[in-house]
C-alpha cells in the first residue's frame, strides 16, 4: 500500500515537471510581443504617423485614391495597400535595415510589365526633412537613368503627403509628378498579441 501511494507521489511530480515548461512556452509569444525593441526604437518609429486608414486626395482636391497603412511584425515594418480608380492596385513593404541603418521598400503593383510593376527602393541619406525619402535602386539591366523617388511625410490635422518624383538624368534634377494628400479616415490600434484592428474613426477633412 505504502508503495503504491509512493507511486503515486512520484508520477505527481513526474507530471508537475513537464507541464511547467510547456506553462512557460504558452506565455513566451505574448511576452515577447509585448517587448518588442522596434517599439522602443526612433529609427524603426520614422513612418508610424503613417499607420491609418487614409482618404487621398490629389493636387486639385480631387479624391484620387485609398490607403491602409499597418505597423506589423511586432512594430518592425509597416505595409501600405493603395487602391484608385481604373483598378490600380499597389502594395508596399518598408522596414528599417539594422545592418545598413537603412529604410528598405519594395513595392508591387498590378501594373506590370510596366515599370511601375516591381521596385525597390532604399532611404536617401541626404534627406533631412520630417518622415523617409525613399529612392528607387538603379536597374542596371535597364541601362537607363530614369529614376523615382517618393517623400512620405507628416502633416497637420491628421494628414500626411506622399510626393512622388522622377528623374531623366541620373538623380541631377527631379520633377514632380504626383502629390497625394492623405487624410485620416481610420485609427488602428494594436491588440496585446500585437494584431490590428479598426478602433477609431476619425473626422473627414
Amino acid at each position: 500500500m505504502n508503495a503504491h501511494i509512493g507511486l503515486l507521489g512520484a508520477l505527481a511530480v513526474a507530471v508537475g515537471l513537464m507541464s511547467a515548461p510547456l506553462h512557460r512556452r504558452e506565455n513566451e509569444p505574448a511576452q515577447s510581443a509585448t517587448t518588442s525593441p522596434c517599439t522602443a526604437d526612433s529609427s524603426y518609429q520614422r513612418l508610424a504617423f503613417w499607420v491609418g486608414d487614409w482618404d487621398v486626395y490629389d493636387s486639385t482636391g480631387a479624391h484620387y485614391a485609398t490607403q491602409r497603412v499597418r505597423a506589423v511584425i511586432d512594430q518592425c515594418a509597416i505595409t501600405a495597400e493603395w487602391a484608385s480608380s481604373g483598378g490600380n492596385k499597389g502594395m508596399g513593404l518598408s522596414a528599417f535595415d539594422m545592418k545598413t541603418h537603412a529604410w528598405k521598400q519594395v513595392y508591387v503593383s498590378n501594373q506590370v510589365p510596366f515599370r511601375s510593376g516591381v521596385t525597390l527602393r532604399t532611404s536617401d541619406p541626404s534627406y533631412t526633412g520630417p518622415g523617409i525619402r525613399f529612392i528607387s535602386l538603379p536597374d542596371a539591366t535597364a541601362g537607363s537613368p530614369v529614376q523615382s523617388r517618393v517623400t512620405i511625410m507628416p502633416l497637420s490635422d491628421h494628414r500626411a503627403l506622399q510626393e512622388f518624383e522622377d528623374s531623366r538624368d541620373g538623380g541631377k534634377t527631379w520633377q514632380v509628378v504626383f502629390k497625394g494628400e492623405h487624410r485620416l479616415r481610420m485609427i488602428p490600434a494594436t491588440s496585446g498579441r500585437g494584431s490590428n484592428f479598426l478602433l477609431a474613426v476619425s473626422h473627414n477633412y
